[in-house]
């Protein structure tokens, strides 16, 4: 009896270490995340707010908020501002929240404090 009495405590145990790490992960996503980007075209604020749907565990609320200057003959000009709001959908068993409109993968690093949106990293506010 003992003989699987060992294992068995092992599995769970294991089990419960993998859960602990979904959870990690998942319950770093709400959140404001931001990103700053320069190149010779335009200079760029990126803000990415991050909410629970009510009454789903899956389903995210995304809102992204960009503020961006365009630079012409070397010359900023005026701010433009854009706002977005997408839907983005858990997975958890590749720990990612997909945008529903775009298609786009968010990647999440609660050790860094950050999410990557394609190439763009996002520091978590």
């Amino acid at each position: 009896m003992k003989k699987f009495i060992y294992p068995l405590a092992i599995a769970v145990l294991g089990l419960a270490a993998c859960q602990s790490e979904n959870n990690k992960v998942k319950d770093f996503i709400p959140g404001k995340y931001v990103n700053e980007a320069q190149s010779e075209y335009s200079v760029a604020n990126d803000t990415l707010i991050i909410e629970p749907a009510k009454n789903t565990e899956s389903i995210y609320a995304i809102t992204r908020n960009t503020g961006y200057r365009r630079i012409t003959g070397g010359k900023l000009q005026g701010l433009q501002h854009q706002v977005k709001h997408w839907t983005g959908e858990w997975d958890d068993q590749k720990q990612t929240l997909q945008i529903i409109q775009t298609g786009k993968v968010l990647f999440f690093n609660p050790e860094k404090g950050s999410l990557l949106n394609g190439n763009s990293e996002y520091r978590k506010l």
